[in-house]
């Protein structure tokens, strides 16, 4: 009897343990699927909405400016001696740029040139002694006298073209950049042929390339970004050509550099702002981008929440989505990469 009891008592107690650990395994899973166990740590950051610039990217170079450049050129039919500078060179005011001999025809004419100055002036006294003695009339003198003035002017054309030197310097009129050169040593150039062109120094603007859309006109804003580097320089378009390029298709537009120096011909990215808009922005690294197209990952309830997005401009650390952001949304920035939809997440302070 006393045996049957213990082995009765044997199978309450097993009852009673296995209850227990049944009750204990129930409640822990309970609570595991109330608070997940976090895999991750994100950083978060809001979704801001607002008012947003639209804005144009385009190329274009530095150019010099017309209005502000000069064309120096052969003032008579000459031999190019020497070329004392290349393009993108810069000059200071009276450096010599280019040395000319004169050629074989422009000594000619100014020899012919002075004899003929040499001869007025002997017909000139010839005509005079004979009207003295009453054997010229007064219309005769005048021609002489006209004759003579004729051909010193002929001569003093000649001198101011350098005729009568043997050598010629051609120097720079202004401070600036030589921004072409036409000529070289041994070349043969003609009166008024083009040798070099000078541009005065901070006289350069950036030509941009637009496109015919009409939504272009001076008076906007454009932040131009040198391509090689260096800090953006704010400026706004002067002018918006009306004839597109032949080639290229674009309308011509002209952004001032607004002091600053850059190279002749470098390359520039133009952003122009055209209008604004209603949108939403996030950092850039909260984007992720993967085979399943752009999204971010919003957290709530402590698991993370995939989110398809389409992005848009870039606006610096931040650019523009659209998609199902609910409002005030906030999503995760630094840890975005690692996440999947559902994964329980942690958020730390940044």
């Amino acid at each position: 009897m006393t045996r049957n009891r213990l082995l009765l008592l044997g199978v309450l107690v097993a009852v009673v343990a296995l209850v227990v650990v049944l009750v204990v395994l129930r409640r822990k899973g309970g609570e595991a699927d109330a608070e997940p166990t976090p895999t991750a740590t994100v950083t978060l950051a809001p979704v801001r909405t607002g008012q947003l610039q639209d804005v144009v990217s385009s190329y274009g170079v530095v150019a010099a400016d017309p209005a502000a450049s000069i064309t120096l050129a052969a003032p008579k039919a000459a031999i190019v001696i020497r070329v004392l500078v290349r393009s993108g060179q810069t000059v200071g005011a009276g450096q010599t740029l280019v040395e000319l001999a004169n050629a074989p025809g422009s000594e000619l004419a100014f020899k012919q040139a002075t004899d003929a100055v040499t001869f007025a002036k002997s017909d000139l006294a010839r005509v005079q002694r004979l009207y003295e003695e009453r054997l010229a009339a007064t219309d005769q003198l005048d021609a002489a006298k006209k004759a003579l003035a004729d051909a010193e002017a002929a001569l003093t054309a000649q001198q101011k073209q350098g005729a009568g030197r043997s050598a010629q310097a051609i120097t720079a009129p202004q401070a600036g950049v030589v921004t072409s050169v036409s000529a070289a040593a041994g070349d043969h150039v003609a009166q008024d042929a083009p040798l070099v062109v000078v541009a005065r120094a901070g006289a350069a603007a950036v030509k941009l390339g637009l496109e015919p859309s009409g939504k272009f006109a001076p008076g906007q804003a454009v932040t131009l970004k040198p391509v090689f580097g260096g800090p953006p320089i704010a400026s706004r378009i002067v002018m918006v050509g009306r004839a597109a390029d032949q080639t290229t298709k674009t309308l011509d537009a002209i952004v001032p550099l607004n002091g600053v120096s850059l190279p002749i011909g470098a390359p520039v990215v133009g952003e122009v702002v055209t209008g604004v808009h209603a949108g939403a922005v996030v950092p850039r690294a909260a984007v992720v981008f993967d085979e399943t197209g752009p999204h971010v990952f919003t957290v709530a309830g402590g698991k993370a929440h995939r989110i398809f997005v389409k992005t848009g401009l870039d606006h610096g650390s931040d650019i523009e989505v659209a998609g199902a952001l609910p409002a005030g949304a906030r999503v995760a920035v630094e840890g975005a990469y690692e996440l999947q939809d559902g994964m329980a997440v942690k958020a730390r302070g940044k």
